[in-house]
């Protein structure tokens, strides 16, 4: 997380003076010094404990990516000056949900075409090795971006249609080159299918998780059961305090639906 946090600071910084000033101006900033301070900032705030060679190794793999990411025919590639219109960087809103409950969101990039005035919102993600097929139909990473979609059209009143939505993955490492037989990158590019469907569907299990949650008031409600739910190969049990501690079985529970 905190690399990722080095890594967004360098590009929000770089893209802000490219698109508002000028290419100029944006090669002027030390964006691998930026980068750098930014992750050391990062580890000491959160007291992260590492060795030198960790450090050195993440550090190097910051300026590979920024490298190659801020490179001037990648930026002119996804981000001409003359098509988009940059809109806001960690751009905020709030919607309201359900009494004084309330999406809180951030969006990494908002941008707007110039020529058709569609909205283009890109979420920045770093990973290790970038994401597999698997990752990509993870319906749960994937709808974050189209929640944002529907609360941005929503927010701004602007037709669904007329927004599109991206991830744009940042790979630290590269596979094995004696495996792989094509050129590697550290930039990966996935746009989620965000059909009229799709969103709806995202938008309705987000809204019965947010009234199964919270009272109107805008407090936890005590009494509500979580399910178990551990995924496909217990792929959702990865990252569970309770799986690695061994707390947990890890074996699924019925649906809230089918409990009630």
């Amino acid at each position: 997380m905190s690399f990722g946090t080095a890594v967004h600071e360098a590009i929000q910084a770089y893209l802000s003076a490219y698109l508002n000033v000028s290419e100029e101006e944006a090669n002027k900033i030390d964006i691998i010094g930026m980068f750098t301070t930014a992750f050391k900032r990062e580890v000491t705030k959160k007291n992260i404990k590492y060795t030198p060679e960790e450090f050195n190794e993440f550090t190097e793999d910051g300026k590979a990516i920024l490298t190659e990411f801020l490179s001037p025919a990648n930026v002119k590639y996804h981000f001409p000056r003359d098509k988009w219109t940059l809109i806001g960087i960690e751009k905020k809103f709030i919607l309201p949900l359900n009494g004084n409950v309330n999406l809180d969101a951030r969006l990494d990039l908002v941008l707007q075409e110039k020529l058709s005035g569609d909205i283009r919102i890109v979420d920045l993600k770093t990973a290790t090795n970038g994401w597999n097929a698997y990752q990509k139909e993870d319906f749960t990473k994937i709808s974050q971006l189209l929640l944002y979609k529907a609360a941005y059209s929503k927010a701004e009143n602007i037709p669904l249609g007329k927004i599109h939505v991206e991830f744009i993955i940042l790979k630290r490492k590269f596979y094995d080159e004696s495996k792989t037989n094509y050129e590697q990158t550290h930039i990966q590019v996935f746009k989620p299918a965000a059909f009229q469907d799709n969103i709806l569907q995202v938008v309705k299990e987000f809204r019965h998780f947010v009234e199964y949650s919270f009272t109107a008031d805008g407090l936890h409600k005590s009494d509500a059961r979580y399910p178990k739910i551990p995924g496909k190969n217990q792929g959702n049990c990865r990252f569970c305090i309770y799986g690695k501690n061994r707390k947990c079985d890890k074996v699924a529970e019925p649906p809230i639906e089918s409990a009630a």
